[in-house]
């Protein structure tokens, strides 16, 4: 039963904490240059994703794309969308691939690039964002991705520790 709820929870805790390190440490002052977007719990969904299954990627992806949505934009889909497309991408590219650190690493930096992608692409196909892909090449998806492709390497063995007892759980049901 802990297992099951841990989860969920560990989720939710690098969700609040995105929006708690932009405030804290990442202010949006007008002379700062570049936008940095932690993807903390979308890199934890890659995870799950790529060590648990598809669906389980899928569902995640859906439950905070929403959450994203409901708290932070004004349209519902984007992220809801976005999220659980990059979920289930990252999923099939894993299948594919043997999960070791550099492996798993490198697929949340693509899954990070991929969400970016489907936001500016979403939002700027409905009007909500004007940035060109020059700037956002390169003021928001290089910073995003360091970032978060720092996050990936300090969560990594804990965290596949902990999906892979998961993991055998399941299949034990």
């Amino acid at each position: 039963m802990m297992k099951k709820i841990l989860l969920p929870f560990l989720i939710y805790l690098a969700f609040i904490s995105e929006s708690s390190l932009v405030q804290a440490f990442l202010p949006q002052d007008a002379s700062m240059d570049w936008q940095i977007i932690p993807r903390f719990s979308m890199v934890m969904i890659l995870f799950i994703a790529m060590y648990l299954n598809t669906t389980y990627g899928l569902l995640y992806g859906l439950g905070f794309g929403l959450l994203t949505d409901l708290l932070y934009t004004d349209i519902i889909g984007v992220y809801l969308f976005s999220m659980a497309a990059t979920a289930y991408i990252t999923s099939v590219f894993s299948r594919y691939l043997f999960g070791n650190l550099i492996v798993t690493i490198f697929l949340s930096i693509i899954g990070v690039s991929i969400l970016e992608f489907f936001v500016y692409g979403l939002n700027s196909l409905i009007g909500i964002s004007n940035q060109s892909i020059d700037l956002f090449l390169y003021k928001r998806l290089l910073p995003t991705l360091i970032l978060n492709g720092l996050f990936a390497i300090l969560i990594y063995y804990p965290y596949v520790k902990y999906l892979n007892r998961i993991k055998e759980t399941i299949k034990e049901n």
